[in-house]
């Protein structure tokens, strides 16, 4: 899958101490890495019933709070009592540090509950609550054993830029967050977008600038027409015999027009891919693998038809997946619909945008296969025909292995084996 969505930053109150910025911005780094492709969600500065939560990761695995520490050194303390930072300067103390995550973790799981109910309720208060709210330290930082027992609070941990992404990968919230659930999530918090890098507040997406409907050389060239057919009228009414000259141009010129506005008016208001889109999409596929010494590939009509579907699907339920998280649709399960034999072979390639389905995406989505080595050998892998198409901000390929051709052998009357 292909994705340029990267991360999205919202927060509640601004960042105001240099620590804090600098270790989300370790963080930054490091969830760039690890999800290239995949929709994430920094949440700053969150206001709770106790206190201030300094991050929050949504990805599809749900949410994760990360409560900031900026001490490197030995972390000691449990369950009761106060905590000890054995930093190189000498020992720190600090106060409960477990409790203050669980009272944050309580809090958020509370102001969650009803937007869970009221927006994606398949997900449950039970799986909510197992919401992970862990402790951030700097690297370098160690938790010796035997103080809490993680098997038994599970939902509790202490990390660092050198092992979170290790142990974010072990969450198991038993359920998949989608794009919308996000979005609710930030919405009923009531975030602010915003620009990590310079922290200015960016328009929401609901409230973008919607593009014009034609550009500034489109109107050029309209007023340039305006002007000749006024010229025109004025030859029409002056030099004798042009009229009928004139009819037979205007007649020309009115169809050429008439072209090109319904084009334009195509383009700007279609928003998925159509056959010719997807038959140029391989055309230049072709090109790419043919540059990488592999055989082209022909078009086929029910990759597309394929394709459409599955890019549809995603759009209605915001997902980007193989498989549809709710209704576990998937290319493989609806390919008969679309005419294909069980015998042959589809594979898929997907990518996302959150910009909305705008014309070039289908060679956008194949230079962004290219660059990625998973994708890149899915568009390369020994295949005959394909067909690609995008709905919004979804494009789903199709490439297709044919079925195997069965020989039948018989045996003739000396013996021989002969093919039917």
């Amino acid at each position: 899958m292909g994705r340029a969505m990267g991360i999205r930053f919202f927060q509640g109150q601004k960042i105001k101490y240099e620590h804090e910025f600098r270790q989300l911005r370790e963080i930054v780094e490091i969830l760039r890495k690890e999800y290239p492709k995949e929709p994430v969600y920094l949440l700053t500065g969150v206001l709770v019933a106790n206190g201030q939560i300094d991050c929050v990761i949504l990805t599809k695995n749900g949410p994760l709070i990360l409560e900031l520490k900026a001490f490197q050194g030995e972390i000691t303390g449990m369950e009761n009592g106060n905590w000890v930072a054995k930093t190189k300067d000498g020992a720190i103390p600090l106060p409960n540090l477990f409790l203050q995550a669980k009272i944050h973790r309580q809090d958020f799981i509370d102001r969650l509950i009803p937007t869970c109910r009221e927006h994606f309720p398949q997900i449950g208060e039970t799986n909510l609550r197992k919401t992970g709210s862990w402790l951030y330290f700097c690297k370098g930082s160690t938790y010796p054993e035997g103080q809490i027992d993680f098997r038994k609070v599970k939902w509790f941990r202490i990390v660092t830029g050198e092992d979170l992404i290790q142990k974010m990968r072990f969450m198991d919230t038993g359920y998949t967050l989608r794009i919308q659930d996000m979005d609710a999530i930030v919405e009923a918090l009531r975030l602010e977008e915003y620009s990590f890098e310079d922290g200015a507040p960016l328009v929401p997406a609901a409230r973008s600038r919607k593009r014009p409907l034609i550009s500034r050389t489109t109107l050029i060239i309209l007023v340039l027409i305006f002007g000749l057919f006024i010229v025109g009228i004025f030859i029409v009414f002056t030099v004798p015999g042009a009229r009928v000259a004139a009819q037979n141009g205007l007649q020309g010129v009115t169809t050429l027009v008439g072209g090109w506005m319904h084009t334009v008016i195509q383009e700007t208001v279609k928003a998925n891919s159509t056959p010719d889109d997807s038959q140029q999409a391989i055309i230049y596929l072709n090109r790419l693998r043919i540059a990488e010494g592999a055989l082209p590939i022909a078009y086929d009509s029910r990759a597309y038809s394929l394709a459409l579907a599955r890019a549809h699907d995603m759009a209605d339920f915001q997902y980007l997946n193989y498989t549809n998280p709710e209704t576990s649709s998937s290319a493989l399960a609806l390919k008969r619909w679309h005419g294909f034999r069980e015998n042959e072979t589809v594979l898929e390639t997907l990518y996302g945008q959150w910009t909305g389905y705008t014309p070039g995406i289908e060679r956008q989505a194949i230079d962004s296969w290219i660059s990625d080595t998973g994708n890149r050998q899915r568009l390369f892998f020994a295949q005959s025909a394909g067909g690609m198409a995008c709905v919004g901000g979804y494009c789903s390929y199709i490439g297709v292995r044919p079925a195997p051709v069965v020989v039948n052998a018989t045996s003739n009357s000396t013996g021989n084996v002969s093919a039917a």
